[in-house]
């Protein structure tokens, strides 16, 4: 599926951040003043899963995105299969896409509208890798 080879974090996160926003911006409208309701989060989904599966970096492939209902409204989900040499999720892959998430206005906008976001990562012979979530709680 991918080349086993892990290149550098930083230009892993960059295109991976750079593809979340795309595919979000291509997808969604250019403000979320208020929640989204499960049927919405759904429809975002569905188009967004239009183009999937796509290869993020070298190591990583968005494979599907999905809704779960949450306590503040919906939870939107990204499913990633990433190359067998990956075992575990790093903290600062985490404080990363949190960050990006924290301070880019229209994925903060986004985060507003929801009760959160998770990420889930897998091999692609379904063993589990790792996951988290936050909400916009979350962002100091």
């Amino acid at each position: 599926m991918m080349d086993k080879k892990q290149p550098r974090a930083d230009y892993l996160m960059q295109n991976k951040i750079s593809y979340l926003i795309l595919l979000l911006l291509l997808y969604t409208p250019t403000s979320f003043a208020e929640k989204w309701s499960m049927d919405f989060c759904k429809s975002v989904s569905a188009e967004t899963n239009i183009n999937l599966p796509m290869l993020v970096d070298s190591v990583t492939e968005l494979r599907n995105t999905f809704c779960l209902p949450g306590q503040d409204g919906p939870t939107f989900n990204y499913n990633y299969v990433v190359a067998e040499s990956i075992s575990s999720i790093p903290d600062s892959q985490r404080d990363i896409v949190k960050r990006s998430w924290c301070t880019t206005p229209e994925l903060l906008d986004m985060l507003n509208s929801l009760s959160g976001v998770g990420f889930s990562y897998y091999r692609d012979n379904g063993d589990f890798v790792g996951k988290f979530s936050f909400s916009q709680k979350n962002c100091n």
